[in-house]
């Protein structure tokens, strides 16, 4: 039956359920707010509007069960989990600081520990016993205790730094956020893109390596366990520049030789299937999100065979006249085909873009990966500095958890995953 509302009862419900609210107000507002077009500051106003009433929600209605509807039963086991905690706590101070204690607070804090044991060890014993003893070891704390008592700001902040250490440890070995920066991955990821890396799908990285230390370069270190198949999107630390991370699409695995024809990537003497192509436009914009124009390309769907089919689409710039492949150095136009037509393999050096003309045959070495960007006619890739070494490779992206970009919040591409 519920207890009596005039009783002095602890806090339950009312905690438990401002967090279950407040995770419910995220749901809510995304499967609310993707319905509409949103500025930055609009989504974030919105999102604090229901997190804020959600939140408010869940705690006035813990508040109310806590008053009302709380069970004698619940209030009891509620009680035995408090005196258990206090228990434990002051066997730790009798193991730790016992020999600082005067004999007679020791005596004295040995049987109020022997109690507390006694009342935990009988399930029968009721609450009322529970909280009155409780409420002795309280006094004794107070009076003989305190100094070995954390103070609420040394617990906040003893808290905040286990959080900060465990989510540094997650984004060290575990999960990382990324932003997608360029062009080069579309379709698949667009500029504004924000992704998360699974770390350990290959291995463990050392983090903060490779680095120079007084001109000497210590080198990646990695512990591997296995490799990245053909068609994996890979986070990866470019050779050319230690310094930057880049994501492409793995396109030859080691052992693999890997050579491009006319703009089509062979892979053991084995031309990739590929659907032929149908139009596709989409807005360039830079690293600020800046618009520099319209692309026309050609959307095409590319197959690897790597224990199974796996597609995902690629991009290759289409044309009306020689004018459209002047800006991805393919300086000519299959009027028939409506395809920008590569004469030599190259790269422009102002703005890194590569054709896609003939490339190798390359064989790709041991412990190394052959990545391509998906929009492969505007991707600086292992075409310009070669295969990518293990170690160098930082995970596996998984999908996009956030996408703004042109002043919008991009719903639709929330949530997805990485194909």
């Amino acid at each position: 039956m519920p207890a009596s509302k005039n009783m002095n009862l602890p806090k339950c419900w009312s905690q438990r359920l401002w967090w279950l609210f407040l995770v419910l107000g995220l749901f809510c507002a995304y499967f609310v707010l993707r319905g509409f077009v949103l500025g930055y500051w609009t989504f974030i106003g919105l999102l604090g509007l229901f997190l804020a009433a959600f939140a408010s929600a869940g705690h006035y209605l813990g508040t109310y069960i806590d008053r009302h509807k709380r069970t004698e039963g619940g209030l009891r086991r509620q009680e035995r989990r408090l005196e258990k905690s206090l228990y434990k706590w002051l066997r730790r101070v009798l193991r730790r600081k016992g020999n600082r204690l005067e004999a007679a607070v020791q005596r004295r804090l040995e049987d109020r520990i022997s109690r507390l044991g006694e009342l935990l060890a009988d399930k029968n014993s009721s609450r009322a016993d529970l909280l009155a003893e409780r409420r002795h070891a309280e006094m004794f704390i107070e009076e003989h205790l305190l100094q070995f008592k954390k103070s609420p700001t040394r617990e906040y902040i003893e808290s905040i730094g286990v959080a900060v250490i465990i989510a540094l440890m997650l984004r060290a070995f575990v999960i990382e956020a990324f932003q997608i920066p360029s062009g080069s991955m579309i379709p698949t990821l667009r500029v504004g893109d924000h992704i998360f890396v699974n770390k350990m799908s290959y291995g463990i990285r050392i983090p903060l390596l490779p680095l120079k230390i007084f001109g000497k370069r210590i080198p990646a270190v990695s512990f591997d366990w296995s490799m990245p198949k053909r068609g994996d999107v890979i986070v990866f630390i470019t050779p050319e520049n230690e310094e930057e991370d880049y994501i492409k699409r793995v396109v030859a695995v080691a052992g693999d030789t890997i050579e491009v024809k006319n703009g089509m990537v062979a892979i053991n003497g084995s031309m990739l299937p590929v659907e032929r192509g149908r139009p596709f436009v989409y807005d360039d914009l830079d690293e600020d999100g800046a618009f520099r124009g319209r692309v026309a390309t050609k959307r095409f769907e590319e197959t690897m065979n790597d224990g199974g089919q796996r597609k995902h689409d690629i991009l290759r710039r289409s044309c009306t006249s020689y004018r459209d492949c002047l800006g991805v150095a393919l300086p000519e136009c299959d009027l028939k085909t409506g395809d920008c037509v590569p004469i030599e393999s190259g790269c422009e050096q102002e703005t890194g873009l590569c054709n896609q003309a003939n490339f190798g045959p390359l064989k790709v070495p041991d412990n190394h990966v052959f990545c391509m960007g998906d929009n492969r006619d505007n991707s600086r890739d292992s075409r310009v500095w070669g295969p990518v070494p293990m170690e160098f490779i930082k995970g596996r992206a998984i999908f996009i958890w956030w996408s703004y970009r042109e002043d919008q919040v991009r719903w639709e591409r929330m949530f997805t995953a990485i194909r």
